[in-house]
């Protein structure tokens, strides 16, 4: 029983029943959270209060399996979460760890011993197992895979947001005009993979500076995001390839108040943005479309499109100025020179040059 996080969350609404394991694996922590609260919320009654029991990394399964066997008082039922075990690191074949205990076959390695806990749940226990990475050609993924749905919660890069986006603005009962979207998308875009915790958390600011006014507008977008000192470095490299001077100048100053650990990674991010514009320009140059663009360059087509249409405000020529200038600032940095002085020179005189 394997699926995607958005696929999970859809069944779980609409079936009637509710499993009694759930495995949530990947990276993406969004997701997870988002698994574990509808999975609670199918599990118990509204008002419900279950015995809860939390297991994160090293822990003994003989407390877990008490955890998941004890009955509990007045008829109520079991909570349990298991964070990251650790022995799903042990390699199989070593059984460094046994797993003994009451009524257990010794010679259990601790991973067989945790699939017999999760695949022998009570009707009165429900079993939440948040890992990392999983390996599906393992015992433990093969076995429960049969047994329990597998929740792969994977990132999401920019040009996948839309779907997501959508449900996010729903929720409030609101939609995004396809402008604001875009404009969330833009200033993700340099993120990889898009931070939804993040994005979740300025969407509820977003609904609560929209009030009663349910069509979210690319200035709602502005006006949350771009103040931002956490988006404020994405936010600069739009700026910059849409050749906007003063918004460019202010962002480096939000850049700038952060710390200075991150000129580097700016220099770098702002030195990628026109790669890609000058990339994108050379190809146009020889007739390529955005399909063969895409292909060669292995960017998806919405990224392709925000090159194409930023590429137009820049000759070829100002754009490897401009990434010289960045070079030679990214070595003279690391070398005590000059720094972010230097780096408002240069976006002065890329973006003031015809």
């Amino acid at each position: 029983m394997n699926s995607t996080a958005d696929v999970f969350l859809e069944n779980l609404r609409k079936n009637p029943a509710c499993p009694h394991v759930v495995i949530a694996w990947g990276e993406e922590e969004y997701f997870k959270k988002a698994v574990g609260k509808a999975f609670r919320e199918k599990a118990f009654a509204s008002g419900e209060e279950p015995t809860e029991w939390f297991f994160q990394r090293d822990f003994e399964l003989e407390a877990l399996r008490e955890a998941i066997n004890s009955v509990p008082f007045f008829g109520g039922q079991n909570w349990v979460v298991l964070e990251e075990p650790r022995i799903l690191a042990d390699k199989e074949k070593t059984g460094s760890r046994k797993a003994g205990g009451k009524g257990k076959k010794k010679g259990l390695t601790s991973v067989e011993g945790l699939i017999q806990l999760l695949t022998d749940v009570p009707d009165y226990a429900f079993v939440y197992c948040i890992c990392g990475k999983l390996d599906k050609r393992q015992i433990f993924y093969k076995t429960l895979s049969k047994k329990a749905p597998m929740v792969e919660c994977s990132p999401l890069r920019s040009y996948q947001l839309q779907p997501w986006l959508r449900n996010q603005a729903a929720a409030y009962g609101a939609r995004f005009t396809p402008g604001a979207m875009e404009r969330i998308q833009e200033y993700a875009a340099a993120a990889d993979p898009v931070p939804l915790l993040f994005l979740e958390q300025e969407i509820r600011k977003i609904a609560l500076y929209a009030g009663a006014r349910k069509l979210w507008q690319a200035e709602d977008v502005d006006q949350m995001f771009s103040q931002l000192p956490e988006i404020s470095g994405f936010a600069l490299g739009n700026a910059v390839e849409e050749r906007n001077l003063d918004k460019a100048l202010v962002l480096l100053q939000e850049e700038r108040k952060k710390n200075g650990e991150g000129l580097t990674i700016l220099i770098l991010r702002l030195y990628a943005s026109l790669r890609r514009l000058l990339q994108v320009k050379e190809l146009l140059g020889k007739g390529a479309g955005p399909e063969a663009m895409a292909a060669t360059l292995k960017l998806h087509p919405f990224a392709v499109k925000m090159a194409l249409q930023h590429s137009r405000h820049f000759s070829a020529e100002t754009l490897e100025s401009g990434m010289i200038d960045l070079a030679r600032l990214a070595a003279e940095s690391r070398q005590g020179g000059r720094t972010w002085a230097r780096l408002e020179e240069v976006l002065l005189a890329l973006l003031s040059q015809r």
